[in-house]
C-alpha cells in the first residue's frame, strides 16, 4: 500500500476543489451570451482552468476529456430523444388532442 504524504493529499484536495468550482461555473455558463455576468464567469472559468493546468497537467487533461465525454453523451441522448418524439408525432392517430401534439412539437424544437 502506497502512503501519501501531506503534500500529495493537499494537491489532490486542491485538484478536487478546482474541478468542483469548474463544474459549478459551467452549469451556469452560456457560451456566446453577451451579458456582463457571463463574461465574468468566462474569465473565472479561465482562471480555474489555468490553475488546474499549472497544478497538474494530467488532471487538467483528464478533466477536459471528462467534460467532452459528458457533452457528447448529452448530445447523443438529445438526438435519440428528438428522434423518438418525431416518431411518436408521425404515428399519432388523427384524433389526438392538439394540445398534446403541440407539447410534443415544442419539446422537439427545444432539443
Amino acid at each position: 500500500m502506497m502512503k501519501m504524504n501531506y503534500n500529495d493529499v493537499t494537491k489532490l484536495m486542491e485538484i478536487q476543489y478546482l474541478k468542483g468550482r469548474l463544474d459549478e461555473l459551467y452549469k451556469g455558463y452560456v457560451p456566446n451570451h453577451t451579458s456582463t455576468d457571463n463574461r465574468i464567469v468566462d474569465t473565472r472559468i479561465s482562471k480555474y482552468e489555468n490553475k488546474l493546468q499549472s497544478l497538474d497537467e494530467i488532471a487538467f487533461y483528464l478533466y477536459q476529456v471528462e467534460k467532452e465525454n459528458v457533452r457528447f453523451s448529452k448530445h447523443k441522448s438529445k438526438s435519440e430523444m428528438k428522434s423518438l418524439l418525431q416518431e411518436i408525432l408521425v404515428n399519432l392517430p388523427n384524433s389526438v388532442d392538439e394540445e398534446l401534439e403541440s407539447k410534443i412539437q415544442r419539446q422537439i424544437n427545444k432539443l
